[in-house]
């Protein structure tokens, strides 16, 4: 039902010839002293950096171009210079206790600048290695549900709008741009093709690599003295600020609109901004301590990050349940919260002080997801727990009753008629240690799944049936 309510708004976008916004409220934290990055690499070199522009909101480029990058010395020279940068950057952040914010024009771009700090780490050279370190802290955070250290200013403006087009077009950052902007008095078709022709990811367009870019590149290298070089170095770096600019203005242009006062302050971003920084200060510290980022994790490492990478999806989720309006209707649809006015509060005297009460709930959801013995919890105002004791259907009404738990006082002062919402429970991010320290001693010593020794084989000591399939079915 959720996708049924983002294709409404796509078919909206396409019928206004402009795209519609999906949200009230903020979705990611923004950073004010978020640094913008933008690498351009070679065709077929994906590990390469030929030109960079990097700079904060509302700053010109700082751009670096190198006419081969193929040549290691002019590489690595690129790197040195984005490395004092980056430095700078995590140590104030580190300083005041925040942690750094790096903005990318697309995901494209984001997977790029995530191969790099692994290809980095690796290098023989140690400043290089320390900027593959810093940006790993980047890449190994951007798969984390609620993450706002990597950010792609694609998928940051999907969040906020709904276009006309496939959800795959609206990667190209400038095409969006285009619908949530359109030049007025344009087709808004002929706006989009037009922009979409202007590269936007990491790569630059094929026919220019072909006409302009690998003659100046093949000139550059068959140059017989300094000067001739130094001139057709000048026309690669004048020939890729052409394509970096563009893209790096694109990304800033997404952050403004972003930051535009018309989206509302959303209390659940200032959990994630505080994970965040807990997250950064703990890769720094380990990075003081010497404790090295290695290439592949461990099988016990691996099912670490896993289990807190579900914590997390979980912990968002209830975090924007609570606080995001626009998640709370989807919740509402999807019938993942229970939205019913309350019809009755029923006390059970039991004995001596010793008070139960029931919530009786009137819903007219069609896809409630309940059944008896869920626990829910109200969404706003008291704490006040619920499990979920009958359900009953009754013509356009579903009738649920609940037995209270937590929230027994409040309770009892409740009166019939009040419109309530109940869902999972608030995001519980400390619980994530604990859970983290019990796996921690569950794999102290790795399972037999995750070695190379099998156990013994340990041989029934109850006969075969002599029906094995009969016996199969007689288990259910």
């Amino acid at each position: 039902m959720a996708d049924l309510l983002h294709v409404a708004a796509r078919l909206r976008a396409l019928q206004n010839g402009q795209a519609v916004p999906i949200v009230s409220q903020r979705q990611m934290v923004i950073q004010p002293h978020a640094r913008i990055l933008t690498l351009l690499s070679m065709a077929g070199e994906d590990t390469s950096v030929h030109a960079a522009a990097l700079g904060r909101f509302g700053e010109p480029a700082r751009i670096r171009v190198v006419a081969d990058p193929r040549r290691r010395d002019d590489q690595y020279a690129l790197l040195r210079w984005l490395l004092p940068f980056f430095e700078e950057y995590y140590a104030q952040c580190r300083a005041e206790g925040t942690f750094p914010q790096i903005w990318v024009s697309s995901a494209g771009a984001l997977g790029h600048l995530d191969t790099l700090a692994d290809r980095l780490r690796f290098t023989d050279e140690a400043d290089i290695q320390r900027l593959g370190n810093l940006w790993t802290y980047a890449g190994e955070r951007s798969p984390v549900a609620g993450q706002q250290a990597l950010i792609s200013a694609s998928g940051a403006l999907r969040l906020h709008y709904a276009t006309g087009q496939q959800e795959a077009e609206d990667e190209h950052l400038l095409a969006l741009l285009t619908w949530i902007e359109p030049p007025p008095g344009r087709d808004i078709y002929a706006a989009v093709a037009t922009a979409e022709a202007t590269p936007m990811g990491v790569k630059t367009d094929p026919q220019f690599d072909r006409l302009h870019l690998q003659p100046a590149i093949t000139d550059f290298h068959n140059a017989g003295s300094d000067a001739e070089r130094a001139f057709h170095q000048t026309r690669i770096q004048q020939m890729l600020e052409g394509v970096i600019r563009p893209i790096y203005t694109a990304t800033q242009r997404a952050m403004a609109l972003l930051s535009a006062p018309r989206w509302q302050a959303n209390p659940a971003l200032e959990e994630l901004a505080e994970q965040e920084s807990g997250e950064f200060a703990r890769f720094m510290l380990a990075r003081d301590q010497g404790h090295r980022l290695p290439y592949r994790d461990s099988p016990k490492v691996g099912a670490m990050k896993i289990a807190a990478r579900e914590r997390a999806i979980e912990n968002v989720k209830a975090g924007m349940l609570r606080h995001d309006r626009a998640a709370r209707e989807r919740g509402v649809v999807k019938g993942g919260v229970l939205r019913g006015q309350l019809a009755d509060v029923r006390e059970h005297h039991l004995g001596p002080r010793w008070f139960e009460y029931d919530l009786v709930l009137t819903s007219r959801q069609d896809g409630l997801h309940l059944r008896p013995g869920d626990k829910l919890w109200l969404m706003d105002g008291r704490k006040l727990s619920l499990q979920i004791t009958g359900i009953e259907r009754n013509g356009p009404f579903t009738w649920v009753t609940g037995r209270v738990g937590e929230g027994k006082n409040a309770a009892k002062k409740m009166s019939a008629g009040p419109t309530l919402d109940f869902g999972p429970g608030g995001p519980d991010w400390r619980g994530l240690g604990r859970a983290l320290g019990q796996m921690k001693t569950r794999l102290t010593h790795a399972p037999w799944t995750h070695s190379d020794v099998l156990p013994a084989a340990t041989p029934s000591r109850r006969a075969m049936p002599a029906n094995l399939r009969a016996a199969v079915e007689d288990l259910t």
